[in-house]
């Protein structure tokens, strides 16, 4: 099977900044006791300060062959790199006719910075989602935590060279002894 070449990641977010209403009630009681109509809720709107919808869409090209194992945090460590999805590895599969169960977990963060990949290769696309119930932060350089991931949400980034596997840590940006779980895409 050839070297794959040309690979890239594509990924989008889409943000509506919204505001809560109340609605007003149109319900009405009727002689026999019964209601008709529709009692007061809460609904949403577009926010009318902010006024506008947010997205963006982006892509990178990354290299062909992720040497570093690892490289995401939903595959099995035996599974992780491209020669063992090409057919060119002792127990590789063709990743093209192969089943396999993408969401396979993340990883434990606790609260202190601790590096998700070792490597000094710089990394093209970062991509970091928070699984747990405990805010996490990222640092991308050093020890200053430039990133919060609430739980839930996730961070999506090309980086410059600057950035490195060794140099993304990621710690709870909770108390002492508090864990949370990530997941993650490093693309060199």
């Amino acid at each position: 099977m050839p070297i794959p070449n040309d690979r890239r990641v594509i990924w989008g977010s889409h943000v509506v900044p919204q505001e809560s209403f109340s609605t007003t009630s149109t319900q009405v009681t009727r002689e026999e006791g019964t209601t008709a109509g529709t009692a007061s809720y809460t609904d949403y709107r577009l926010d009318t300060t902010v006024a506008k919808r947010f997205g963006g869409k982006g892509s990178v090209a990354i290299t062909e062959d992720q040497t570093i194992d690892g490289w995401v945090s939903f595959m099995h460590p035996a599974d992780d790199t491209w020669e063992s999805r090409s057919g060119t590895g002792d127990d590789a599969d063709v990743w093209e006719d192969t089943y396999t169960v993408w969401d396979r977990g993340g990883r434990n963060v606790t609260d202190a910075l601790a590096v998700i990949l070792a490597g000094s290769t710089a990394i093209k696309f970062l991509y970091i989602k928070n699984l747990g119930s405990i805010e996490c932060e990222v640092a991308l350089e050093g020890d200053e935590r430039d990133i919060l991931i609430p739980p839930g949400a996730s961070v999506a980034m090309r980086t410059t060279s600057s950035v490195t596997a060794a140099t993304v840590k990621v710690a709870t940006a909770a108390s002492s002894g508090t864990t949370t779980q990530i997941e993650y895409v490093i693309a060199i």
